[in-house]
This record gives C-alpha cells, structure tokens and sequence, in this order.
C-alpha cells in the first residue's frame, strides 16, 4: 500500500503549464493538488518523466513551479488523467488560498442551493485573476 506524503485537496480550478520541449502554453483544469504534485485531465496523453513550467493564477500572486510528469494513464477514449510532482514543495499561501475558495465554494452551494466551480468561487473571493 502506497502512502502518501502530502494530503490532497479536490479542486476544479484552472492552471496552464508549459512543456519545456514545446513553445506555447496550455490550459487544463485541476483534479487535485498537494504541497507535492497536482492531478489533472487532459484529452492527450503526456510521457512520464516530460519536464514543464506550471502556473495557478491566483491573484495575489500567480503560484509558478516546475515539475515533471509522474505517471499518465488512458481513463477512456483519448482521455487521460496524469500526475504532476512538483520539483519543490508548493508554498502553504497558495495552497491555503485553494482552500479557502474551496471552502467557499461549498458553503455558497448549501447557502443559495446554487453549484459553482472554483474558478468562480475564486472569482468571487477576489482570489483568482
């Protein structure tokens, strides 16, 4: 049984990376993030040990590390899901800046019965650029 290092926190907000090998960003949603990694879906695959650039545009100041990919697997037809570690541990602010847009985005829903992703949650609070 494999333990983990760091505790993971669910969250569907945005973050670009940038391959290091290949000019141009791209864009994908988070599945989760840690102080180690982040999990994310994507309609292409990536190969394990593939060095980038990532960035979470929080607003008070944009989250940038760099990281590799860990592991990618195939969850349907031209889906992927794969692993980020991060090559330093991500900073406790941003991380609990993620928190706390995830904390509001669940008491929002119970309050006015409406669902919104984290982007908007984040949006809201003033803590997503």
């Amino acid at each position: 049984m494999h333990i983990r290092q760091f505790e993971r926190q669910a969250t569907d907000i945005p973050f670009k990376f940038k391959l290091n090998s290949m000019i141009g960003e791209h864009e994908h949603i988070l599945k989760d993030i840690s102080q180690g990694g982040l999990c994310f879906r994507a309609h292409g695959g990536i190969s394990p040990g593939t060095s980038m650039c990532i960035c979470i545009p929080l607003a008070k100041e944009p989250c940038r590390l760099s990281g590799k990919i860990a592991w990618c697997r195939k969850t349907e037809i031209n889906h992927y899901e794969m692993g980020i570690e991060f090559d330093q541990i991500m900073q406790e602010p941003a991380l609990q800046q993620i928190n706390q847009i995830e904390i509001y985005k669940k008491s929002y829903g119970q309050a006015c019965g409406q669902r919104l992703t984290s982007e908007d949650a984040g949006r809201m609070l003033g803590a997503i650029g």
